[in-house]
């Protein structure tokens, strides 16, 4: 399968090496239909849906936007998917009914290419929100979803661990390590705008411009943040399907 993950959404990513894995993935597989998941209803689907098409022009033509609002979405008759960024507890909630046909689509080669909110809903675990942890803030206020404390639930499970974005921008890395240090993840991997990872088995390319930060603990339980540069790899732990 070919996940892409973004760490911001379409109004910062700027860099075409971004989303390239996921345009030739669905060019190589003659992808007919592709379903943009995005919050809200169809006035609203309809006023954003341009700035997702417009980044993906090879595709033009083939992109239903599918409004969330409006129950929950047949994603079968899709052959690929994108889901967009804005309120993440709204795509958990509209999504998570079909996080198990997602995760059977893309067993079977579904491309899959989530900014922001489709990002963080995408790893075994969902980063829904939240600032504050125990009371205490590890992140700004404004990056909270309106939740106070840091909130986890049920994944998709495309990918191990948490998935984390706006890293450097939003000042999110805080929260990343605190997720880790609180045994909430084995690994958080926090994305930068401009920024996205392609996960390939148990090692994740870095594409865009700036930094995916790899968060995990040591054998003394302290945070080891890691940052890679675009280029580089990153090596994560295995998917855990029994979950499932």
């Amino acid at each position: 399968m070919t996940t892409v993950l973004v760490g911001g959404g379409p109004d910062t990513t700027r860099s075409s090496t971004c989303l390239q894995p996921f345009v030739d993935a669905c060019l190589e597989r003659g992808v007919a239909r592709v379903g943009l998941l995005l919050a809200g209803a169809a006035d609203n689907a309809r006023m954003f849906a341009p700035d997702y098409t417009n980044l993906l022009p090879a595709l033009a033509g083939r992109i239903d936007v599918v409004p969330l609002a409006d129950g929950v979405p047949d994603v079968a008759r899709f052959e690929a998917l994108v889901v967009g960024g804005g309120p993440t507890p709204a795509y958990h909630s509209a999504l998570r009914p079909v996080y198990p046909e997602i995760r059977a689509m893309a067993a079977v080669g579904c491309p899959y290419l989530g900014f922001s909110a489709g990002a963080m809903i995408a790893g075994d675990r969902a980063l829904v929100g939240g600032h504050r942890v125990d009371g205490v803030d590890v992140c700004p206020v404004g990056w909270s979803e309106g939740l106070d404390e840091v909130s986890l639930d049920e994944g998709i499970g495309l990918v191990p661990g948490v998935v984390e974005v706006h890293a450097a921008q939003a000042g999110t890395v805080g929260r990343a390590v605190a997720i880790v240090l609180q045994r909430g993840a084995e690994v958080v991997v926090a994305l930068d705008e401009d920024t996205a990872v392609r996960p390939r088995g148990q090692q994740w390319d870095v594409l865009g411009t700036g930094r995916a930060w790899r968060v995990s603990a040591d054998d003394r339980g302290r945070a080891v943040v890691d940052p890679v540069r675009a280029g580089g790899v990153i090596p994560v732990p295995a998917p855990d399907h029994t979950r499932y």
